[in-house]
């Protein structure tokens, strides 16, 4: 009998060994990370209309533009003939733009909203339009420093100034105030981040030039009267409202940018994590950078799943609106119980290996991701049950010796 005792109990203490072990480490993604990964494809669309007499080699040009502007990004392109295509679901944005002439390019953000793009100029070449009027959907000069320091970055915040000098110094006061806060908290955080939240200044001359980054945040045209606000993370993707006037304050902000850092199995809403995006380029450096920085692959089809199944999770938390914000102490006290109280719901790790070794520098080698401890103990876990499992079949034997 007391053998059988002591067989049981050395089958089941390994057994627990790795179960434990599963859940110590916690869920090794944040709120940032799940920002990185294009989880539900809801892009831009881009609809070319033409007619049954429009030329060939406009056809063609469009097509060949259209694909090497837009290869990875975040727009999909249809062509759609006006002629043979009356009931197409696009003609509504054509028929409310009451555009008389083709070609012509309609831009179609996530939420449906449409804007109307310059291809076709009279008295100039086609080519010469359509090329400029295509870049400018994908890339300007405040985009491309996003995309620089975006995968480095806590997050970008993105003030756009209005028209009165008092009100944009008292909106970059607050944005500076609540990002030092961040800063001095973030090596608190579970996971490693290279920099702390930088803030991009869009002026009153730069607005003009920034038409459509401002338009996909949904503001009021690029002549903004009053200073906004956006905070921008992960792929590009807004994390809550664009914030406007006197709405830009340190509870708001505070409200908002420590979710950011936050463990994605901690509690929050999922819709804090599913914000718009802005239409941008990414392309493989990019992907190579999340990989670098971050430690893992977000291409990788298992951490698409396991980011799906996070996402898919019920929340009850219920979220305040800007007028009710929690101050940062709450928000990061929360946080602390439900550490301490080990409730991870995703119990394995999904990374590409070898993607992981070509391209993480010693600079990410210090990550406190939780990967490395989880591989330990379940490394660790599965070489004492194989010794115990030995064991045990050595004690089987010697056992039926003596009987």
């Amino acid at each position: 009998m007391k053998t059988r005792t002591v067989i049981i109990l050395l089958v089941i203490t390994p057994l627990i060994f790795i179960l434990c072990s599963l859940k110590v480490s916690g869920c090794i993604y944040n709120v940032r990370d799940i920002g990185f990964v294009n989880i539900v494809p809801n892009p831009y669309r881009l609809y070319c209309y033409i007619q049954n007499d429009t030329p060939e080699k406009i056809i063609t040009t469009f097509k060949q533009t259209s694909y090497a502007t837009f290869l990875d990004s975040n727009i999909e392109v249809e062509i759609i003939n006006i002629d043979q295509k009356k009931n197409h679901p696009a003609m509504e944005y054509f028929h409310f733009w009451e555009i008389k002439s083709s070609p012509a390019a309609i831009l179609i953000s996530p939420e449906g909203r449409s804007l109307v793009l310059p291809i076709s100029v009279p008295n100039k070449a086609f080519k010469e339009t359509l090329r400029p009027a295509l870049e400018n959907v994908v890339s300007s000069s405040i985009r491309e420093k996003i995309l620089e320091h975006i995968v480095k970055a806590y997050c970008v915040v993105l003030l756009i100034e209005g028209k009165e000098t008092l009100e944009n110094k008292r909106a970059y006061k607050i944005i500076t105030s609540a990002a030092q806060k961040i800063t001095r908290i973030m090596g608190q955080l579970p996971k490693r981040i290279e920099e702390p939240p930088l803030i991009i200044v869009i002026t009153q001359e730069k607005a003009s030039k920034e038409k459509i980054l401002l338009w996909s945040l949904n503001t009021d045209g690029y002549q903004v009267n009053e200073p906004h606000v956006a905070v921008i993370y992960g792929r590009g993707r807004r994390i809550g409202p664009l914030l406007k006037g006197k709405q830009i304050t340190s509870k708001s902000l505070l409200s908002l940018l420590p979710i950011i850092g936050l463990s994605c199995d901690c509690g929050l809403d999922k819709k804090w994590m599913t914000g718009s995006l802005i239409p941008l380029r990414w392309d493989k450096k990019m992907q190579s950078d999340v990989v670098k920085f971050l430690g893992f692959d977000a291409e990788n089809p298992m951490v698409k799943t396991e980011m799906s199944n996070i996402m898919s999770f019920d929340f009850f938390t219920q979220k305040e609106d800007i007028g009710s914000a929690r101050s940062l102490e709450d928000i990061l006290a929360e946080y602390s119980e439900d550490i301490i109280g080990f409730e991870s719901e995703q119990e394995k790790a999904k990374v590409s290996p070898a993607k992981y070794r070509k391209l993480t520098s010693s600079e990410s080698a210090h990550s406190k991701s939780g990967l490395k401890l989880k591989i330990i103990f379940l490394i660790s876990g599965f070489i004492v049950f194989l010794v115990l499992a030995g064991g045990i079949f050595i004690l089987l034997r010697a056992r039926k010796k003596l009987f």
